[in-house]
């Protein structure tokens, strides 16, 4: 009886083996030819960000094709208000280091708390700039929007905040700050 649970037992093991090594993570190379790209909607050089406008394209999905537009302004808004903050953050950082430094961090964190009046405005003056609405095959409507805002007017946004506020005024030197502002804006993704 002994005898005949150990072929068996070999026979699992050995078959458990061919399992696991036939159960491989790559793909095959005939798999990856046969692939092919695929273009987003708003892909072109003529929606990214440039010399004189940060542009964000998003889009969003829905049965209904109001709310498919409304989930693709929120989004495109939301990733636009994240990039103004980043550059408000990038900007206060570099910035205070042209500064005193007993006053450098209190200028950091009181422009960074004006960032979200400077976001909250810039995306006030969004202008859009396409809209693409597609039909899905489950009559789903995706919807996808390109949105700008004029570099010109988060600039004079910021400027205009550090103008109504006392304790960034005392240390501003604007033609630095239009400097360093310009700066990061020219780090944008294009």
């Amino acid at each position: 009886m002994k005898a005949f649970k150990l072929p068996l037992l070999a026979i699992l093991l050995i078959g458990s083996g061919f399992m696991v090594s036939s159960c491989s993570s790559t793909v095959p190379l005939s798999k990856v030819q046969e692939s092919r790209e695929i273009k987003l909607p708003f892909s072109e050089k003529e929606f990214k960000s440039n010399a004189e406008f940060l542009r964000v394209v998003a889009h969003g999905e829905s049965a209904s094709s109001t709310l498919a537009e409304k989930i693709a302004m929120q989004n495109a808004q939301t990733n636009l208000a994240t990039r103004i903050n980043s550059l408000v953050k990038n900007v206060a950082e570099d910035y205070s280091k042209n500064i005193s430094d007993a006053n450098s961090n209190e200028f950091t964190s009181s422009f960074e708390t004006q960032g979200r009046v400077i976001t909250n405005e810039s995306l006030s003056m969004v202008n859009v700039l396409d809209k693409k609405v597609l039909l899905k095959s489950n009559n789903i409507y995706d919807i996808w929007v390109v949105i700008e805002v004029s570099k010109k007017s988060l600039l004079e946004g910021a400027t205009k905040s550090m103008s109504n506020n006392k304790k960034l005024q005392l240390e501003a030197d604007k033609i630095r700050f239009r400097e360093i502002f310009e700066s990061e804006m020219n780090k944008i993704d294009r």
